[in-house]
């Protein structure tokens, strides 16, 4: 029965490595469309904004892809590229919000101001301490190693 089980297990994570990179291909032409009419029509800033939004997104769901590749390969779930995920997709929110604050005409109000540095605060500390994370992770394999 376990044997079934881990075989019924593997299947789905193939399966889901599968539609996660045909989605991102997918996405991928998604945002050459999207960036090529922002360009056109909404400006730099814009074509920028969706040219970065895009194109991490795609990274993020390689890297997810990667995962389990490298899940279905080993059979242990590594946590490093978990959080450069959780990292690319902190920068990506971080990236969007300034961009957009950037290309703001006008002054937001302040309680909205407010909220968004708060935001953007607690996703540098989010993304530091994911870096952290990492940076201690590789030390204890280099410790180990060495």
């Amino acid at each position: 029965m376990i044997p079934l089980l881990e075989l019924g297990e593997r299947l789905i994570y193939w399966l889901v490595a599968s539609l996660l990179v045909l989605g991102a291909l997918i996405y991928i032409g998604y945002t050459v469309v999207r960036v090529s009419d922002a360009f056109m029509h909404a400006g730099f800033t814009n074509g920028t904004l969706e040219l970065l939004n895009g194109s991490l997104l795609a990274l993020m769901l390689a890297q997810i892809v990667y995962t389990t590749i490298n899940f279905l390969e080993t059979g242990v779930l590594h946590i490093e590229p978990v959080l450069i995920v959780g990292i690319i997709a902190s920068v990506r929110r971080i990236l969007v919000m300034t961009a957009t604050l950037s290309a703001q005409e006008k002054a937001l109000p302040q309680a909205e101001f407010n909220q968004t540095m708060i935001e953007l605060a607690v996703l540098g500390g989010i993304t530091l301490a994911m870096a952290v994370a990492i940076y201690l992770i590789r030390q204890r394999i280099h410790e180990k190693a060495g």
